[in-house]
């Protein structure tokens, strides 16, 4: 384990960064570039905070932290922001880690977490309270998709068949997939609004930012205001169709992120500053970005494949 001492302002606390492909979990190249992205996303972090991680043997030549472990690390954090996967609740596991070591989590905690990994359990939750596709766990009349009640990045997603036991049956809405970047505290801040890039509804990108109506955010807002225990990053898939559809809620940092410093001038660590810090959030475009999944060099890049940032046209 090592620590990597802050670029600027006062101050000595100690903030934990982790990723779970490039900390803990060997994972396919062609995701573990995705978790590399947002590492080194995370890393912006090093401003305002000592950094303190590990990584995975592979990466260490990457990232400036030798390997160690989870629970060392956190012996050494005032803070701590993880980012994980849903599959197998190991996002909820390890947000329960720093809960019971009084490490403060500056994500959302493990009970809103339970519930937003379960989409069955959010789909109950949310019904009467946002517009959601008709979910079931049987077979719906009319098309509908099949997926997993708890996966992540559109895995397992299939159109119509049977319903197994640990997946749902949910309406198929046709529109323009976007997802809503939050911020969520005493106030909920508006941070990007971003088109999603789909390929058989496996994640493959996004473009930052995107065009919006009115009602599709505060729609975003209005799922997350209900559910208790999110803070921090929170990212709410929606569909635009005749009326916004909320999909899911992903209460960890989401891909767009890594796009924001190139997109508005301000890091995702540069705007939770200024949000804790009271101050007013000013966000203000510079550029379009398309964020892909791809080959050759890239924002980072391993083993033939990377992650691209691409300057494209207006909105």
């Amino acid at each position: 384990m090592s620590t990597l001492k802050k670029r600027s302002m006062g101050g000595s606390e100690t903030l934990f960064i982790y990723e779970h492909g490039v900390c803990m979990e060997r994972l396919p190249d062609s995701i573990a570039v995705e978790g590399m992205a947002m590492f080194k996303g995370m890393m912006e972090f090093g401003k305002y905070f000592d950094l303190v991680s590990f990584v995975r043997d592979e990466f260490s030549g990457i990232f400036p932290f030798r390997n160690s472990g989870f629970d060392e690390c956190l012996e050494k954090a005032d803070k701590a922001i993880i980012t994980a996967p849903e599959n197998d609740m190991t996002l909820f596991d390890l947000t329960r880690k720093i809960e019971k070591r009084g490490v403060e989590n500056l994500g959302s905690s493990s009970r809103a977490i339970e519930m937003t990994s379960d989409k069955w359990r959010l789909y109950r939750k949310l019904r009467n309270k946002v517009n959601m596709p008709e979910t079931s766990t049987t077979e719906l009349d009319g098309k509908y998709v099949v997926k997993p009640r708890i996966s992540c990045g559109g895995e397992g997603i299939s159109v119509g068949g049977e319903v197994k036991e640990g997946y749902i049956a949910q309406e198929y809405i046709d529109g323009k997939n976007l997802s809503v970047s939050l911020f969520a505290g005493a106030d909920i801040h508006v941070l990007s609004v971003n088109r999603q890039i789909l390929d058989n509804f496996e994640y493959r990108g996004a473009v930052v930012p995107e065009k919006a109506e009115k009602e599709t955010i505060d729609e975003a807002i209005n799922a997350v205001s209900a559910i208790k225990g999110l803070s921090g990053y929170v990212g709410v898939d929606m569909i635009e169709a005749d009326v916004p559809y909320v999909i899911e809620i992903n209460a960890r940092l989401t891909t767009p992120f890594i796009a924001f410093g190139f997109v508005y001038g301000l890091s995702y660590a540069d705007m939770y500053s200024q949000i804790s810090s009271g101050k007013e959030l000013k966000v203000s475009q510079k550029r379009r970005v398309m964020l892909l999944k791809s080959s050759g060099e890239g924002y980072v890049s391993y083993r033939g494949h990377s992650i691209v940032l691409k300057t494209i046209g207006d909105i």
